[in-house]
């Protein structure tokens, strides 16, 4: 099971980056960069986001899997809850999106799943948007589709390099061309949010059972003293 998730979410990332005929950075600060990328078969831009973190796999993860805390740093999300936990590594949640008027509330339910490779450690999150899973509320659009991927690979044991990219259509009557526009700022801010909680918090007791934090090695495999 395992190796097919792995596999299915490579697949993924290889058929994102390939429908993507050109990318240009739209936004580079505080080291968090946002590229917008045309996407074949879909007017709204894929978004793409790297940026390095001081935190361990562990620490990265434990948030990541702590839905309540979403309010938190996700930029504009309101009322983030589990639906149903599948098991440690999968489950599906619910979050609102708050827009600016005139533009009407989103909501999401999203299929989380995370593993970890055995081999080069990085940590592996994929997304997917269950536009049917729940009855739709009275006032707030639901998004018809949504997918991303996020890779957290360790830089040493206390920094990571985060990889992100995502593809959202926001459905309604939002015009591509507005929601392009400011497309780059929202997981600028929620990625720079979250790691500014990571630093702050510092949870070196954090536990995940599944997740193994980075230990350098050396050539003959003996941890580095």
């Amino acid at each position: 099971m395992r190796i097919i998730y792995l596999i299915t979410t490579l697949l993924f990332l290889t058929e994102v980056s390939y429908a993507q005929e050109g990318c240009h950075l739209k936004k580079n600060e505080d080291g968090i960069k946002v590229y917008l990328c045309e996407t074949e078969g879909s007017a709204f831009k894929t978004i793409k986001v790297q940026f390095e973190a001081e935190a361990t796999l562990i620490e990265y993860a434990a948030g990541l899997l702590d839905v309540s805390t979403y309010k938190y740093w996700q930029h504009n999300i309101l009322n983030p809850h589990i639906i149903k936990q599948i098991n440690d590594k999968e489950f599906i949640y619910y979050s609102e999106v708050d827009t600016p008027w005139p533009i009407s509330h989103r909501d999401l339910i999203f299929h989380l799943k995370m593993d970890q490779d055995s081999v080069s450690q990085t940590l592996f999150v994929s997304l997917t948007q269950l536009p049917n899973y729940i009855p739709e509320k009275e006032g707030i659009v639901r998004i018809p589709k949504a997918e991303s991927l996020l890779e957290v690979t360790p830089i040493d044991e206390s920094r990571v390099e985060v990889n992100y990219v995502i593809h959202v259509d926001p459905g309604g009557d939002v015009p591509a061309f507005l929601a392009n526009m400011f497309a780059a700022q929202t997981p600028w801010q929620t990625f720079k949010n979250y790691r500014e909680r990571l630093n702050s918090l510092k949870n070196e007791n954090a536990y995940v059972p599944f997740i193994k934090n980075y230990t350098a090695r050396t050539k003959s495999g003996n941890a580095l003293k």
